[in-house]
């Protein structure tokens, strides 16, 4: 099994799916899938399938959240090759497929990559591609007085989330649209592209962990259970820093020219 199936979005139900494969097979003999097959070891928990006439696979998966003890369905896949607009569009569409074999059951969509629940008529919106940044990559603030603010999602388009630490009230107010203009860069032209914020200040990325060296350690979100942050802020995650120009090979460090600049942007 493919160990790329970072995109994990899960309808929402009001009783647990018993068997996977039922729902699966029920939704094949409709046309909306074109292969299933059970994952070894898994029993009638879970199937990888086909959709959409495409070689790509997902994995349909029935389980109970962790947190709440709720009971999802929820898909698996891999959308780094179709982008945020065409990946969410393309889940969408298997979510919608295997709704229709659950009608009446079907409460809500949890998007466990974005750590966010949307109701019945997101995915329905998705499905036909009326798709929006914060669709797939959500924003989230913490913190009184001091910050932090981070981004969820983006690393299923092959592309780090962001982190900013140290925000007032007016500067967390402004991240959003200006984590989303670095984001919107990252995924129209890579990693190697060259970043700025709206103002046309040039940024890097930095990787937190570095990052964190240079803020004060009681700010919220540094040093956040050590290097084991938990799920959905282990993966790949940096902080910008204003880009000046080297000094011996090296660049510094700027995290507050970021903040500066977040409000006048």
């Amino acid at each position: 099994m493919a160990d790329r199936y970072v995109s994990q979005i899960a309808l929402l139900l009001d009783d647990p799916v018993e068997d996977v494969e039922v729902v699966v097979r029920a939704a094949a003999r409709t046309g909306d899938l074109d292969r299933a097959g059970a994952v070894r070891g898994e029993g009638h928990l879970a199937q990888e399938v086909q959709w959409g006439g495409r070689m790509q696979k997902a994995v349909v998966r029935a389980l109970t959240d962790d947190a709440d003890d709720r009971p999802l369905l929820r898909t698996e896949t891999y959308l780094g090759e179709d982008g945020l607009v065409g990946g969410l569009q393309r889940q969408a569409k298997l979510l919608q497929a295997l709704a229709r074999q659950l009608t009446g059951r079907v409460e809500g969509v949890r998007d466990l990559a974005a750590r966010t629940d949307r109701d019945t008529a997101w995915m329905h919106r998705v499905a036909i591609g009326a798709v929006e940044h914060d669709d797939g990559i959500v924003t989230a603030v913490d913190g009184e007085g001091t910050r932090w603010v981070r981004t969820h999602g983006a690393a299923r388009f092959g592309v780090p989330d962001l982190e900013l630490y140290g925000c007032n009230r007016a500067q967390a107010a402004a991240a959003p649209q200006v984590l989303a203009h670095v984001h919107q860069q990252l995924l129209s032209r890579g990693l190697k592209a060259e970043l700025t914020l709206p103002d046309a200040t040039p940024v890097y990325l930095v990787p937190v962990l570095e990052a964190w060296q240079e803020v004060p350690l009681d700010w919220p979100g540094v040093g956040r259970a050590g290097r084991d942050r938990g799920p959905g802020l282990d993966g790949p995650r940096a902080s910008l820093s204003v880009l000046h120009k080297p000094r011996l090979g090296r660049y510094r460090k700027d995290l507050e020219g970021v903040l500066d600049r977040l409000t006048a942007a």
